[in-house]
């Protein structure tokens, strides 16, 4: 009897060996992508203190205005037969700048163009040293607007444009932002100027109290995506606080069975205006186990899921960014 107590004993210990270390490799899956989130973390995180800086510095401009209209060259604005105030800046040094014609206040937005001139050195510095910031901008909210580096206006903007209505100017206002610092657009958008679907940090600017506008560095999410995500031979994707795909690798698309991408590159279908987000929300997939997938990591905050899908068995990782309410997935078979 004691013979056999051992030969169990034996058989138990072998068996466990042969078992896999599946909490091993999930820890391992883990700090995997642990590492790619302090990767771009490490990119991004530089730029809240940048445009902090940035906003105190725009601050100092509105207590100088009058020392700093004077020095201001007029004769390089242009107004169109239909009252449109605006510099393409076609010399490419300086930001392109254009006063809206829903401007309520169309001489208060003008001075306020010369007074922030000084912010054009400022956005080129920010432009050359950071690699991760496509575009610079400051829109006021006397509804003019400042950005860097120039581009095609009067083939890109409607010239009544309000720029106090889009989410990377009104989720700096003191109803949204009531701290005043500096706030992630989680919410991917279309660039107003043609530079597809962008990812925003923006600050408001206050002078005397008041908002004289706000902030933004824009950063494409070709060039996120650039940046980590096909730096790693995982199936990585990045998933907004909605469920929405934001960015990803063809493989980890298709794997969850979402609509065919064009030439394979998710990129490509994110430039393109008639990428619809909804195709892309794991809570929309016709798939119930990517729905389920969706709860499990979105509401409620597990890291490991395993599911399913068209007769093949996945498992899926996932962790929050610190940053931003998205979460960076790994999903293999």
């Amino acid at each position: 009897m004691k013979y056999l107590f051992f030969i169990l004993i034996a058989l138990l210990l072998f068996s466990s060996a042969c078992q896999p270390d599946t909490v091993g490799e999930g820890a391992h899956h883990l700090q995997l992508l642990d590492s790619v989130i302090r990767k771009v973390e490490a990119d991004l995180l530089p730029l809240e203190a940048d445009i902090s800086a940035l906003a105190r510095y725009s601050s100092t401009l509105f207590q100088q205005s009058d020392s700093l209209i004077s020095l201001v060259q007029e004769n390089k604005y242009f107004t169109d037969e239909n009252g449109f105030f605006y510099n393409p800046n076609e010399s490419g040094e300086e930001s392109t700048v254009f006063v809206s014609l829903s401007s309520s206040n169309k001489a208060l937005a003008k001075r306020e163009v010369f007074t922030t001139e000084p912010m054009d050195a400022a956005f080129r510095k920010i432009v050359e040293q950071r690699q991760m910031v496509c575009q610079v901008y400051f829109n006021a909210a006397s509804n003019f607007s400042r950005l860097y580096p120039p581009y095609d206006l009067l083939n890109s903007i409607d010239p009544a444009l309000d720029v106090t209505a889009f989410n990377f100017y009104y989720l700096a206002d003191p109803d949204k932002n009531p701290s005043k610092k500096a706030v992630w657009v989680e919410e991917v958008y279309i660039d107003p100027v043609g530079r597809g679907w962008i990812l925003s940090l923006i600050h408001p600017v206050y002078s005397g109290g008041a908002l004289k506008g706000v902030l933004g560095f824009d950063i494409t999410l070709s060039d996120l995506m650039n940046a980590f995500l096909e730096s790693s031979d995982k199936k990585l994707m990045l998933v907004d606080s909605q469920g929405t795909i934001v960015a990803g690798k063809a493989e980890a698309i298709e794997a969850l069975s979402m609509p065919p991408l064009k030439n394979h590159a998710y990129l490509q279908t994110i430039h393109s205006d008639n990428f619809r987000k909804e195709d892309f929300n794991l809570f929309k997939s016709k798939s119930k186990e990517v729905r389920r997938m969706g709860s499990k990591f979105l509401l409620e905050k597990e890291n490991y899921h395993s599911f399913e899908l068209g007769g093949r068995l996945f498992e899926a990782y996932c962790k929050r960014m610190n940053i931003m309410g998205w979460y960076l997935l790994d999903i293999h078979d």
